[in-house]
């Protein structure tokens, strides 16, 4: 088995979009050797500029292997779901110590399902809790996700409808929330109803909102945004593949990519459409099996396969510094023992001005965190049969 540890990339800006790779520099960690044993192979080359991805392996104090990396200013938190702790990095991968840990002080933190980074300091969130610590870890205080009433328990059973709130609740797989300007959380949402579901409802595909504004110390939701674009139309149901991402600038642009979408969406803070574009993906497997039958949903055997085996759209990132659009897929394959989603190939796409710069394998982790200087920081390296895990470095010139 092998782990991309160092790619050197060369990327064209100019009028023409790439339409095959050139060289390749890819340098793997051999697991026979103490040492990272380094190989080069040529991928893109162009004239104008050049990416370099590195991989910072860290000995964090207690680790399962089971977690994330997260960034603030220039620090990188690790945060280890299994043993609920969060630990402060450097960029060069050396510990500042653990900074908090589940039971630990009055706030009896229960677990991490997520860290979010404040201008003022860190929200913790676990299940539907939000945790506050100001930037020296002290805790503020602690609010529990709810929404308003806006209809009766039997309407919302009987007739349920997008715009209802009580109807929603947090997505749990590839979360992702961030603070906004205004101080709100800015948060993916999901519906769990027996009859306006991903499983059997077209109504849900039209109709359900995909973000909610959350106030982080009353933890209201005071607004929910966003449908998804008209191209799930053309699909029956596709419920494994109904998720999204987005990235919210300092000018309040959304940029939103939808797995079976190959366009990216920017939308302003009314959800008002600005601008798409984007490109399809390198010989992506997107056959999709389509089901009207929500006994679907408690069968895990069409989950794993449409994350393993089935090809989609998944994270974004804006860097609207150097105004360059960050944006991966997975490519599906056919193999079937694939032991989770991060072995389902994963590729990243660079768009400037709506286009194309780029498109080259990254590990199967890969997911641009931000920016520390000129480099961009990215989840995640993990190796458990060895037990080494770090964080990815990509440099750009």
């Amino acid at each position: 088995m092998f782990v991309i540890e160092l790619s050197k990339l060369n990327l064209f800006k100019g009028s023409l979009i790439f339409q095959t790779p050139t060289f390749v520099l890819i340098c793997m960690l051999s697991f026979a050797c103490s040492e990272p044993s380094v190989t080069n192979q040529k991928l893109l080359e162009t004239s104008d500029f050049s990416l370099e991805i590195d991989t910072v392996l860290l000995e964090p104090v207690q680790s399962s292997q089971i977690g994330s990396f997260y960034l603030k200013d220039n620090a990188i938190f690790y945060v280890d779901k299994a043993y609920g702790l969060v630990e402060e990095f450097t960029v060069e991968g050396e510990s500042n110590g653990i900074r908090k840990r589940e039971l630990d002080g009055p706030e009896e933190l229960q677990g991490v399902s997520e860290l979010i980074p404040t201008k003022d300091g860190f929200i913790i969130r676990h299940d539907w809790s939000f945790y506050q610590y100001d930037s020296n870890w002290e805790f503020i205080g602690k609010s529990i996700f709810q929404s308003a009433s806006t209809v009766s328990y039997q309407e919302m059973m009987d007739n349920p409808k997008g715009e209802y709130m009580e109807m929603y609740e947090l997505l749990h797989y590839n979360p992702k929330t961030v603070e906004l300007p205004d101080g709100f959380l800015a948060i993916k949402l999901d519906v769990e109803h027996p009859i306006f579901n991903a499983f059997i409802s077209r109504e849900y595909y039209r109709e359900s909102r995909v973000l909610g504004r959350v106030n982080p110390f009353s933890g209201m939701m005071v607004e929910m945004l966003g449908n998804r674009p008209d191209t799930y139309e053309r699909y029956k149901f596709i419920p494994f593949h109904v998720m999204l991402d987005f990235h919210w600038t300092k000018d309040n642009s959304i940029y939103v990519t939808y797995e079976a979408d190959s366009m990216i969406y920017v939308y302003d803070q009314s959800w008002k459409l600005k601008e798409t574009f984007g490109a399809a993906g390198i010989a992506m497997k997107t056959d999709y099996v389509e089901s009207q039958d929500l006994d679907v949903a408690f069968e895990s055997k069409y989950f794993y396969h449409s994350r393993k085996n089935e090809g989609f759209y998944k994270d974004i990132f804006v860097d609207e510094e150097n105004e360059l659009v960050f944006r991966t897929y997975r490519q599906g394959s056919d193999r079937q023992d694939l032991l989770d989603e991060t072995y389902n190939p994963l590729r990243m796409q660079i768009f400037r001005e709506g286009k194309l710069l780029g498109d080259f394998s990254v590990p199967g982790r890969f997911r641009i965190l931000g920016k520390v200087g000129d480099r961009y920081v990215a989840d995640g390296y993990f190796d458990e049969q060895n037990e080494k895990q770090g964080f990815y470095l990509l440099n750009l010139n």
